[in-house]
């Protein structure tokens, strides 16, 4: 007896599938219609997938091989920024390096500045030009955002003594080129204060590099020459130490303008700068973040995935209202086969299945359709567009499909519900 009846349940359950595939089979406009319509939504769900996985792709790029910084710097004597304070936050394993920056004021007398406020005034701020030394050169902030450009030569390293980078503008003027050398004096200024015995200490450095500055300064009539930008004159820091040891109240080898510490990602920059906060290592410090390029370029595309979202879960709750008129519409022409159904004792869960086996086919067939849609129109754009890279992950298809088969669940069932609160006859009542 319970071979007979399993017997008899796989035949009924053969009878469902066969009902199902008839149907579609006997009504190809309609079904085709329904399939046209999963098509289209899943087309355009798939292509928003598409189109964010690019985006996350192409914000990783931003990153990759990209570092970040942050600055800290101090105007308060008692909180000063030198070589034991940056041991203490070289501790942190996220910081891989760090640029040490000393700005002082020392005397080119042999060198032709661009003329500012004390041209021709034979005062000693007229061969004053603004020193500026680094552990690198190239980590200086203003080469770091393109402000300054190396265009000849070298960057200063780390390892470097008694070098020196110079302006295009400060080139031409005198006629330098790579190899040729600059002297300074520290001399007597309102500029810079400095101990008795250093006076008169010449410095001569070698032109490593020559850079160009992209971005146009306004010089007033007011300026002074150590101002002008053109004027500045990089140089390494391990003289820029031995000179600023001389200035007066600077023995411990003070870096007047601060420290930019390096991470591998700028994405790290903010929690490093949290944990820090918490360990009291900024107490009385400046910190400034240095990542404006990158979080620019990444809000761009952070608010275009953002919009891809948004889109997404309109197209969803849309698809499935659109779904649900659809298939109340396509219910309404079956209202006498369903109710004959229901009359020949058929079980209403048997008739909700037959149409959930329809859909099923339907949506298998739209998603795939799409899927490889998707695939082809992503490879076409990318070759033509090649800046622009969008591509469907295996995720990304089966998160599509799992989406598009709750939608198809919820829009089917809500559709069926007067198939599960109505008896043959009150369905047949509201056909007619």
């Amino acid at each position: 007896m319970k071979n007979v009846g399993k017997s008899n349940n796989n035949n009924h359950n053969i009878g469902i599938m066969q009902r199902a595939t008839l149907y579609l089979k006997r009504l190809k406009k309609k079904s085709f219609l329904l399939f046209f319509i999963m098509y289209l939504l899943m087309f355009l769900f798939l292509g928003g997938i598409a189109v964010n996985s690019g985006i996350q792709k192409n914000i990783e790029e931003i990153y990759k091989g990209m570092e970040g910084y942050f600055s800290v710097y101090s105007v308060d004597a008692a909180y000063r920024i030198d070589d034991n304070y940056i041991e203490q936050i070289m501790e942190d394993n996220n910081i891989i390096r760090f640029n040490a920056i000393i700005e002082l004021y020392l005397s080119v007398p042999n060198t032709s500045l661009i003329p500012g406020r004390f041209s021709g005034t034979g005062n000693t701020e007229e061969y004053m030009s603004r020193f500026i030394s680094n552990t690198q050169s190239k980590d200086y902030e203003d080469f770091q955002n393109k402000n300054r450009e190396l265009i000849e030569g070298e960057h200063i390293k780390e390892t470097d003594t008694m070098v020196a980078l110079i302006s295009d503008t400060l080139a031409t003027l005198n006629n330098y080129t790579i190899g040729d050398t600059i002297t300074a004096n520290i001399v007597e200024s309102r500029l810079s204060l400095f101990d008795s015995e250093a006076e008169g200490k010449t410095y001569t450095f070698t032109i490593k590099g020559i850079y160009k500055s992209n971005h146009k300064q306004e010089v007033k009539a007011d300026t002074a020459e150590c101002n002008i930008e053109d004027n500045y004159i990089f140089i390494d820091n391990n003289t820029g130490k031995e000179i600023a040891s001389y200035l007066e109240g600077n023995k411990r080898n003070t870096y007047t303008g601060g420290v930019q510490f390096f991470l591998d990602s700028p994405q790290k920059v903010n929690q490093t700068i949290q944990k820090l906060s918490e360990e009291a290592a900024f107490e009385n410090r400046e910190v400034n973040t240095m990542n404006y390029r990158y979080e620019q370029s990444e809000e761009q595309l952070q608010s275009m995935a953002r919009l891809i979202r948004i889109y997404l879960w309109i197209l969803g709750l849309a698809g499935m209202l659109i779904l649900f008129g659809v298939m109340q519409i396509h219910l309404r022409d079956r209202r006498s086969e369903i109710a004959i159904f229901m009359s020949l004792g058929v079980k209403k869960t048997h008739i909700i299945l037959q149409h959930f086996i329809e859909s099923l086919i339907l949506y298998s067939l739209s998603w795939i359709a799409a899927s490889i849609s998707i695939i082809i129109l992503c490879i076409v754009i990318n070759i033509i567009l090649p800046n622009i890279q969008f591509y469907l992950t295996p995720a990304g298809v089966w998160f599509s499909g799992a989406v598009g088969l709750f939608i198809i669940l919820m829009a089917m069932l809500t559709s069926h519900i007067c198939i599960v609160r109505f008896s043959p006859k009150q369905i047949l009542s509201k056909d007619s």
